[in-house]
């Protein structure tokens, strides 16, 4: 039994497909393949098995899996402790990222401790607030930088990134020749926007709800990328991030409306387990982050304040 053999049965299981768990470990689709069968022919039982189009454990692979996931996880924690020692010449960096911090937040940082540390593999899962808070719960990610508030218990959170959110639409849409744009004008045009139970889906609902409104979407989709794009095409308008449209709006390919005194803001921060000891790179990590976000530099539990 190798341990790549254990983490590849786990990448399996958590994205559903040997093709996903061989783009995630940078190696062939049938290298993945073959190590799974050594690992069921050694063990003697079969571990997964293919149901609707997904890739599942068996209840012998359950057990197994289980095992599994404290191996990696503690060879993991061995690394960064002997990689700490060494002065991080080794070891691995384990975050997540909303889309936002990949893109614009964070890469200076990223850069940064690259430079100084580039023997720490850096490990990012991409996804929404609620699916990193998932992925910190499991231990599969050390810190995690969402939308906040984050409000449990079980976490602390560092405001790091305050955000305004701006109106945009296509550039011919009718409301672009208004003087005056109210939010009864926003919803009767049709908005895209996240979907419910996002947390900055809830941000954008409170300030509709204190002005008398329901925030009634035409489309909800998670990516605020795809947002972007279908705003374009002229599907709706889109309240989003002005740094994930600034680039559009200058080309002239999206028009910001404005709203008056109605604003919209976000706070992007890090997020990490309420008590967790932190591994070595992950601890240097959060420093550099403190570092380049020190105005709000505040670490908080059971977050509600957006400021």
């Amino acid at each position: 039994m190798e341990i790549r053999q254990l983490r590849y049965l786990l990448s399996v299981v958590r994205l559903g497909s040997v093709h996903a768990a061989a783009e995630e470990h940078y190696v062939t689709q049938p290298a993945v393949s073959i190590q799974l069968r050594k690992l069921e022919t050694e063990l003697g039982e079969r571990l997964l098995e293919r149901r609707k189009g997904r890739m599942v454990l068996t209840e012998t692979g359950r057990a197994v899996a289980e095992h599994a996931e404290a191996v990696v996880r503690g060879l993991e924690a061995l690394e960064n402790t002997l990689a700490g020692l060494r002065g991080l010449k080794g070891g691995r960096l384990r975050v997540g990222n909303i889309d936002a911090a990949s893109v614009y937040v964070l890469p200076v940082v990223y850069r940064t401790f690259r430079r100084h540390y580039p023997g720490v593999k850096i490990e990012i899962v991409v996804g929404d607030t609620a699916h990193l808070l998932e992925a910190l719960r499991r231990g599969e990610i050390e810190l995690a930088t969402t939308t906040l508030p984050v409000d449990d218990p079980g976490f602390a959170t560092l405001p790091i990134y305050r955000e305004e959110m701006v109106l945009v639409a296509d550039p011919k849409h009718v409301l672009l020749k208004r003087r005056r744009v109210m939010l009864s004008d926003v919803i009767a045009a049709g908005l895209i926007t996240y979907p419910p139970r996002s947390v900055t889906r809830g941000l954008l609902e409170r300030v509709f709800l204190d002005h008398g409104l329901p925030l009634n979407a035409i489309m909800e989709i998670a990516s605020p990328e795809a947002i972007k794009r279908l705003t374009q095409a002229g599907l709706g308008v889109s309240i989003l991030p002005r740094p994930v449209v600034a680039a559009e709006v200058r080309r002239g390919t999206l028009g910001l409306i404005p709203l008056g005194a109605v604003r919209f803001h976000r706070t992007i921060g890090m997020v990490m387990r309420e008590g967790a000891s932190l591994s070595p790179p992950a601890r240097v990590f959060l420093d550099m982050v403190r570092a380049k976000f020190p105005a709000i530099d505040a670490i908080r539990t059971r977050t509600g304040d957006t400021n």
